[in-house]
């Protein structure tokens, strides 16, 4: 799991949560994409088209440090955008940054299964992480994705506990779990 993170950390220190100033069509996006994820009463538990794990390490200070991985694409990803936030936490309530990919950066992330060119934007995985003073945390995430023509836009909704045992999910085997939203975009 170390080679993994130390090989994906590159691209975690290009797409970290970057603010810039004048970045108000961002800072809408960011805003659009939280609150599609707390209007949303519909959540997986994993996806058949990529494979998610998480990682939780204790800080000196004794806060934790959350890692969530996605990789192992098996249909090509175009554009992704990640969110990952805390399970419960309307956006007006929020006072921190939830990290994200694909909503500031200005760099498009595409994962192509068995390909990495990190120069071209195509990468083997993407990584998101926070810090939290609790040593488990409840999240929900949104994973969205154009097709090759960038012509229809796909969104899955994720729910998942992540500690240190790394992540568990109540969301195993329901309905709700194997359905997908679809969006098509002119």
């Amino acid at each position: 799991m170390k080679k993994w993170l130390a090989a994906v950390l590159s691209v975690f220190l290009l797409t970290g949560c970057f603010l810039q100033k004048d970045n108000s069509a961002g800072i809408e996006a960011y805003e659009g994409y939280y609150k599609s994820i707390t209007d949303n009463d519909r959540f997986q538990a994993d996806s058949k088209y990529y494979h998610i794990s998480g990682e939780m390490t204790t800080l000196a200070d004794g806060t934790h440090r959350y890692y969530i991985f996605l990789d192992e694409a098996q249909i090509a990803m175009y554009e992704v955008v990640l969110m990952a936030i805390r399970k419960d936490v309307e956006f007006e309530q929020n006072s921190e940054m939830m990290p994200s990919i694909g909503v500031f950066e200005g760099t498009d992330y595409s994962l192509i299964p068995y390909q990495s060119r990190i120069d071209k934007g195509f990468v083997k995985g993407l990584v998101l992480s926070g810090e939290c003073m609790e040593d488990s945390i409840d999240i929900e995430m949104l994973v969205e994705w154009r097709d090759k023509n960038r012509e229809s836009a796909h969104r899955e909704y994720l729910s998942f506990t992540l500690n240190s045992e790394g992540i568990s999910s109540d969301n195993a085997g329901t309905e709700a779990a194997q359905q997908q939203e679809s969006l098509t975009h002119e």
